[in-house]
C-alpha cells in the first residue's frame, strides 16, 4: 500500500485486508512526528495478532524505526480481557466459514483447471508427484481400510445375524450387508480413516512449508503453488480413494460371508446368489461418486487449512486439527446429502 492516503482510511482497508491476506505498508513518507500514522501503524500491528494475514512495514527510515520500537504495544501487543458475546463470535464463527468455503472453491476450481485445461499451456510446468502420492497417501493406507471394514462389516453381520435368524429371516443378511457396505459403511469409514491420516499428512507438509516461508519462495521464483503442491495430492486421491473405498466394501462382505458360512451355515452358492441379485448395479457407480467427492473433500480441506496456517509450529498443529474436525464434519454432511439426492 502506498502512504499517500488518509489515516482513517488506511486503517479501515488495512484491516479489512489482514482478514484474508498479508499486507505490506510503503513508510517511505511517514515521519516519527506524524503522530496518526504512527497511532495507525501501532493500531494495525497490534490488531494482525488476531487475524489470518500479516502485517508489514518496509521503507522505514531509521528515525522511525527507533520511534517505533519505543513503543510497547507494537512489540507486544497486549491481549484483550473483554469476550465477545454469543451474537459476536456467531457471526466471527459465519465469517471464517463463509471465508474457508469461498477458498476452497477456489482451490477446486484451480485443481480441476490445472489438471484438465491447464496440462496444455505450454507456459506451464509439468505436474509431477502424482504417483508418489498415489503410494503414500492411497497404497500406504491399504492395510488399515481393510482391516477396520473388516471388523466393522463382522460386528455388523454378526449383530444382524442374530436378530434376523430369530426372526426367520436369516437369508436377508446377504443382501442388509452388501448394501450397507456399497452404500454407505464402505465409503464413509473410508473417507473418515483418509481424513485422520492422509488429509493431516497434507495439512502437515503445506503448514509446515507455510510458516517456513517456503511457498512465499515458490511465489518468488515464479512458481504457482497450487499445481506444485495441491494438483498431485488432488489427482491422487482421484484415483485412489474409489478403490480404496471399494477394498473397503470387499472387507464388509467377506465379513459378511464368515459370518454366513459359520454362523448362519448357508451354502457358499446361495451366498453368492444372494449377493448377486440383491445389489443393484446403480451402487456401483453411486459408491464410486461418493467415494470420490469425498477424496475432493479431505483434500480440499487439508490444502486451504495448510496454506492458512500462520505462526510457528503451534500453527501447524492446530491447522492439522482442524483439518481433521472440518473434513470429517463436511464428510458427513455430503453423505446426509448423497442420501437425499440418491435415495
Amino acid at each position: 500500500m502506498n502512504n499517500p492516503i488518509a489515516p482513517d482510511k488506511l486503517y479501515r482497508t488495512s484491516l479489512h485486508a489482514l482478514r484474508s491476506r498479508d499486507v505490506e505498508i510503503d513508510c517511505s513518507g511517514i515521519q516519527e512526528n506524524d503522530s496518526c500514522m504512527v497511532a495507525v501503524l501501532v493500531s494495525l500491528q497490534k490488531e494482525s495478532a488476531n487475524f489470518r494475514g500479516s502485517l508489514s512495514l518496509i521503507n522505514v527510515s531509521e528515525a522511525l524505526a527507533t520511534y517505533l520500537k519505543a513503543v510497547p504495544a507494537l512489540q507486544k501487543p497486549v491481549p484483550s480481557n473483554e469476550k465477545m458475546g454469543f451474537f459476536e463470535s456467531a457471526g466471527e464463527y459465519a465469517f471464517q466459514l463463509f471465508h474457508s468455503i469461498v477458498e476452497l472453491t477456489h482451490l477446486f476450481t484451480e485443481s480441476l483447471y490445472w489438471s484438465t485445461i491447464g496440462r496444455f499451456d505450454p507456459k506451464a510446468l509439468p505436474i509431477r508427484g502424482t504417483l508418489l502420492q498415489m503410494l503414500r497417501l492411497g497404497s500406504d493406507a491399504l492395510p488399515i481400510v481393510f482391516i477396520l471394514s473388516f471388523l466393522i462389516g463382522l460386528t455388523l453381520a454378526y449383530q444382524s445375524a442374530i436378530q434376523l435368524e430369530s426372526l426367520g429371516g436369516s437369508l436377508y443378511l446377504v443382501r442388509g450387508v452388501g448394501i450397507a457396505m456399497f452404500s454407505e459403511i464402505g465409503p464413509l469409514i473410508t473417507a473418515i480413516i483418509l481424513a485422520g491420516r492422509s488429509g493431516s499428512s497434507i495439512t502437515a507438509e503445506i503448514a509446515s512449508m507455510v510458516v517456513q516461508d517456503e511457498v512465499k519462495a515458490l511465489q518468488t521464483m515464479g512458481i504457482h503453488p497450487v499445481p506444485f503442491l495441491v494438483v498431485p495430492r488432488f489427482q491422487a486421491m482421484t484415483i485412489t480413494v474409489p478403490l480404496l473405498t471399494f477394498a473397503s466394501v470387499f472387507a464388509g462382505i467377506f465379513s459378511g460371508f464368515i459370518v454366513a458360512i459359520l454362523y448362519l451355515k448357508m451354502p457358499i452358492s446361495l451366498f453368492f446368489n444372494e449377493l448377486r441379485d440383491g445389489i443393484p448395479l446403480k451402487l456401483l457407480w453411486q459408491c464410486g461418486v461418493k467415494s470420490m467427492v469425498f477424496g475432493w473433500i479431505i483434500t480440499l480441506v487439508a490444502s486451504q487449512k495448510g496454506f492458512a496456517a500462520r505462526g510457528g509450529a503451534d500453527a501447524v498443529g492446530r491447522a492439522t486439527t482442524e483439518c481433521v474436525v472440518f473434513s470429517i464434519s463436511a464428510i458427513i454432511i455430503a453423505d446426509a446429502l448423497f442420501s437425499f439426492i440418491f435415495y
